[in-house]
């Protein structure tokens, strides 16, 4: 576990030159144009909050599948609001994923079998992770484009979450 927690903090300390990478990568990827409607800085402040919790998020600790779902919920919403594609969205998500495990890989910590291991179970992590941001990402974009007002109250919101409760939660 503790090389886990060695990945989740190298990712944490180098969060801006990992988000200045990606931001480059999402303005200029053809598959995420409509991002080009944020400012840079914009652009920025989202990946980099993204990147600095990644701790926080990747992880079997109780409630945070909830703070997830809402966050990325909330996320969803407003990229639909300005004008972000529900596909490039999420498109925008699988770039960011592949950028993190790319640089734990690139940084050479994993040096023997024991922690080709823990890279895995990293990987599976963050893939999981990734996961349920995608979905509630989506979630929250499309009631912003579905669904009627009376439906954004805080009861829509639980009975999505208790539905896939089986899916996200991890024991």
């Amino acid at each position: 576990m503790l090389l886990i927690n060695r990945f989740i903090r190298l990712i944490e300390d180098h969060a801006e030159s990992l988000t200045l990478q990606c931001v480059q990568n999402l303005r200029t990827n053809p598959l995420t144009a409509s991002y080009g409607k944020l400012t840079k800085e914009q652009l920025h402040d989202i990946v980099y909050s993204r990147f600095r919790k990644i701790g926080q998020w990747i992880g079997k600790q109780e409630g945070r599948d909830r703070d997830i779902a809402q966050e990325f919920c909330e996320i969803g919403a407003q990229g639909a609001k300005s004008g972000i594609k529900a596909s490039e969205m999420i498109y925008s998500f699988m770039l960011e994923r592949d950028l993190l495990w790319s640089y734990i890989l690139d940084e050479g910590i994993v040096t023997e079998g024991i922690d080709l291991n823990r890279a895995i179970e990293f990987s599976h992590q963050l893939n999981y992770f990734y996961e349920k941001a995608i979905y509630f990402a989506l979630v929250g974009h499309e009631s912003q484009q579905v669904f009627s007002s009376e439906t954004k109250d805080e009861g829509v919101f639980d009975k999505i979450f208790e539905g896939f409760k089986h899916w996200i939660v991890v024991k």
